[in-house]
């Protein structure tokens, strides 16, 4: 690493098999940045959600960083500062081999096998487990190491699974296997921002869109799509009841082109107009109260 790269460990808690800090990086524009870790390393970004620099392991072949990102032990990994220095706050999360094989209970090696790093992880458990161990090494607690180690715990097996049928094929029965229905869920789940194309949901299953969308209806009973829109109202359901963000806001926050459509959307879904919806939650719980 060269001196246009720094970082600062704000708080930080090692446990056996267990190493968590909570880091601010900068990176200087256009920065030489060498990374390597014995252990399986998780980073989860908390500020910004995207960055400029990017990272690579073999040269030409580069990826964007996402908020969440898997680095798997003994890998050296590359990235580069973008064209503005940049600043980060991270937790980043290292655990041990032996301590991940323990708690799979010898399932970590067999189902994760010779993982690839991912710079851009979509899993909405791993994601919200991550936000808690940085809240927790930020404002410590009652039994701090007790919860923090049952995250940890958490993480571990969200990983193993996450890697578990990556390669397997689709079921003969024509239907989906549960651990790709679990991956195509916890990636929808995890934007806090607008919604994944279908392209992007097929691209993380490895199949086409085409065949997805059969697979999906056949395997639940509802359409991909609909899913996706249905992920969406209940994302808009939350900001409507527990924030005063206007809804013109909160339809560009969810991916709307327009504030028309959100509203068609919505009202399709739930049988009520996103302001009707809102007052009257509003005004029913003024009534109990």
């Amino acid at each position: 690493m060269n001196s246009s790269f720094r970082h600062q460990i704000v708080a930080a808690k090692s446990m056996p098999g267990i190493n968590m800090a909570v880091v601010d990086y900068h990176w200087d524009a256009g920065a030489d940045i060498l990374d390597h870790s014995s252990e399986v390393m998780l980073r989860w970004r908390m500020r910004p959600y995207r960055i400029k620099a990017q990272g690579w392991i073999k040269p030409g072949n580069r990826f964007n960083f996402g908020q969440l990102m898997l680095h798997p032990g003994d890998l050296v990994t590359h990235a580069e500062g973008g064209d503005a220095d940049e600043d980060s706050r991270t937790l980043v999360c290292r655990l041990d081999q032996e301590w991940l094989e323990r708690v799979t209970e010898g399932e970590f090696s067999r189902r994760a096998g010779a993982l690839d790093p991912i710079f851009d992880l979509r899993h909405g458990g791993i994601d919200h487990a991550m936000r808690r161990v940085m809240q927790e090494l930020l404002q410590p607690g009652m039994a701090t190491d007790t919860l923090i180690e049952s995250l940890a715990m958490s993480i571990a097996v969200d990983i193993a699974r996450t890697f578990d049928g990556m390669d397997e094929g689709v079921e003969c029965k024509g239907v989906l296997t549960r651990s790709r229905l679990m991956r195509i869920r916890d990636f929808v789940e995890s934007f806090e921002e607008g919604c994944p194309s279908l392209s992007e949901i097929a691209d993380q299953c490895g199949i086409s869109v085409a065949h997805l969308r059969r697979l999906y209806k056949a395997t639940t009973g509802q359409t991909l799509h609909d899913y996706v829109e249905e992920v969406r109202v209940e994302r808009a359901k939350r900001l409507l009841l527990e924030t005063n963000i206007p809804l013109k806001v909160i339809s560009y926050r969810l991916g709307f082109c327009h504030p028309s459509a959100f509203s068609f959307a919505f009202k399709k879904m739930t049988g009520e107009a996103p302001r009707d919806f809102r007052n009257g939650e509003v005004y029913s719980c003024a009534v109990a109260a």
